[in-house]
């Protein structure tokens, strides 16, 4: 039983990495689809007192 645990928690982790990475490089491969070819920053916030 304790070796398919550890088994389980190796398979788990390496999924985990592996969509971290997909994830990281879809991100810096594709910045004008999320943030738009003109994207000039996000608006500055003022917040009531």
């Amino acid at each position: 039983m304790p070796a398919n645990w550890r088994i389980l928690m190796i398979v788990i982790c390496v999924f985990l990495v592996a969509s971290v990475i997909i994830g990281t490089v879809q991100l810096l491969s594709t910045p004008n689809e999320i943030f738009g070819a003109d994207f000039q920053g996000l608006p500055k916030q003022e917040f009531p007192r």
